[in-house]
């Protein structure tokens, strides 16, 4: 369960300067450095006693990460002349993406030289405006969830499957992303805001009727389709050591409900404010916490081979904003200590059964998509199937443009 957060830099870049950053980063995120342990059939904390790795970028560095061995967050630099690739691979207990992003913030002020932002408690969110419609009781939604019966993205044989590509495929990370140019997002932001829609809202929509024309071209039909939507449990401002504060929504839709591509954003638009309003992503945790009381229960349940969801989306806006780092600017875009962060770009993780996550960022005025699919027979991750998923994508996008 690691997710991937990335930074391209341009210029010349210190590789002892870098590991001092990280290490001085770290210093200040005791879940960064701490192992997880069980006892008593169930995981726990344990005193922070490891350091976050910096590697380079080869097929070692995307192994999956043994939280109970290392630190819950790894470092991959990938360079070529003056550009480099710093890829944040972390693992989902110990950080989310919120945090990733603040992290990568003390990160590049450490680098700077510059002391990170301070932590501070932000200001509480209002109260719900009205009462969960999720049922009575702690479990009260759950079988609207169940009977609900999401099609998985079909499988392709004939994507190669691990890390496929061209020339320094060892070096890449198993992602692949896909960047509109600043006029088409301009156009895209214009096209959501005139419509009181977020971009959540679009990409969700987009990544809902991908799936249905992915599974159409498998022949196998379009089939209804559930998208996993993290949503940040903080309280807004809000700015405090690595940690997991986040719920999760779930949204279902049928194959007559995604042909209307209007009116589909539009629901998730409606949708999307009832979540948000009503705090709904926290009944998830409150499900969570009532099966947690038989932690066997809830490992059996969370190692299901089935699925819950067709695809993960998470719209992380511009992670330049979380960071915080108080570094110079060069051309609107972050400067840290001589380098220039060209572009950041992110992809949540994938649990079996969910064979797309989809993350989009913007910065620089640029919409970023990137996408991890494990639609290939033997389940891993497969570049080739992900860049042809965000190509439907994509394309669902230009289409609202």
């Amino acid at each position: 369960m690691a997710f991937f957060l990335e930074c391209e830099v341009e210029g010349p870049l210190s590789m002892d300067r870098l590991r001092g950053a990280v290490t001085a980063a770290a210093s200040r995120h005791p879940l960064v450095r701490s192992r997880v342990a069980w006892r008593g059939g169930r995981p726990l904390w344990l005193t922070p006693d490891v350091e976050p790795t910096l590697e380079p970028g080869g097929p070692a560095a995307w192994r999956p990460i043994d939280i109970a061995a290392e630190s819950g967050l790894r470092l991959v630099v990938i360079s070529e002349r003056d550009r480099h690739r710093i890829v944040m691979v972390a693992h989902h207990a110990a950080i989310d993406g919120v945090a990733a992003g603040e992290f990568f913030g003390d990160l590049w002020a450490c680098y700077d030289g510059r002391d990170p932002p301070p932590f501070g408690p932000g200001r509480r969110r209002s109260q719900p405006a009205a009462a969960s419609s999720t049922g009575s009781g702690p479990l009260g939604g759950s079988w609207p969830f169940v009977a609900f019966r999401p099609r998985p993205l079909a499988r392709f044989a004939g994507f190669p499957s691990g890390l496929d590509g061209p020339a320094h495929a060892s070096c890449q990370p198993p992602y692949a992303w896909r960047t509109l140019d600043r006029d088409l997002t301009t156009v895209v932001r214009g096209v959501v805001a005139a419509r009181g829609w977020s971009l959540n809202d679009l990409v969700v929509a987009a990544v809902m009727r991908a799936a249905g024309r992915w599974n159409e071209r498998a022949g196998i039909g379009a089939g209804n389709v559930r998208i996993t939507l993290p949503v940040s449990l903080r309280s807004i401002g809000s700015r405090s050591p690595a940690c997991n504060e986040l719920g999760y929504a779930f949204l279902d839709r049928t194959p007559d409900e995604c042909s209307d591509a209007r009116g589909l954003a539009a629901g998730l638009a409606s949708a999307s404010r009832w979540i948000v309003e009503n705090d709904a992503a926290r009944e998830f945790l409150t499900a969570a916490a009532v099966l947690s009381r038989r932690p066997w229960l809830l490992r059996g349940i969370t190692r299901l081979p089935v699925c819950f969801s067709t695809a993960v989306v998470s719209t992380i806006g511009d992670p330049s904003r979380r960071m915080k780092s108080g570094v110079p600017k060069q051309d609107g875009l972050d400067a840290p200590g001589g380098l220039v962060i060209r572009t950041i770009r992110g992809v949540p993780p994938l649990r079996p059964g969910t064979r797309a996550a989809v993350g989009a960022t913007t910065y620089a005025g640029e919409l970023t998509l990137t996408c991890l699919c494990s639609a290939v027979p033997d389940d891993r991750p497969s570049r080739a199937a992900a860049g042809e998923f965000l190509a439907f994508v994509a394309d669902e996008i230009t289409a609202f443009a």
